[in-house]
């Protein structure tokens, strides 16, 4: 039983050394994740079907990022115009 207590003590004490995540760190964190799902499902495309699910991606991570307590409006504008700049046309 005390070693149960001296577990939960120890877990309650490393669980509240983790710093936050500041709000720009937050949001590089996001944009590779959507950098990276961009790239994943945008790979052998074609160009008529890479332009169709490029909005569509663009469309769900701005709805996404609307939502987002770490994003504004004008943050979510800089950032969808980061995705359509940083992603190349199909091969």
């Amino acid at each position: 039983m005390i070693i149960l207590i001296m577990l939960g003590f120890l877990y309650l004490i490393m669980r509240q050394n983790k710093q936050p995540k500041s709000k720009e760190q937050k949001q590089a964190e996001i944009l590779r994740a959507y950098e990276k799902q961009m790239k994943r499902e945008l790979l052998g495309l074609d160009e008529q079907e890479y332009k169709k699910r490029k909005m569509q991606l663009l469309k769900k991570f701005a709805d996404e990022l609307n939502r987002n307590l770490f994003f504004d409006e004008q943050e979510t504008r800089n950032f969808i115009q980061k995705l359509i700049n940083t992603q190349s046309k199909p091969n």
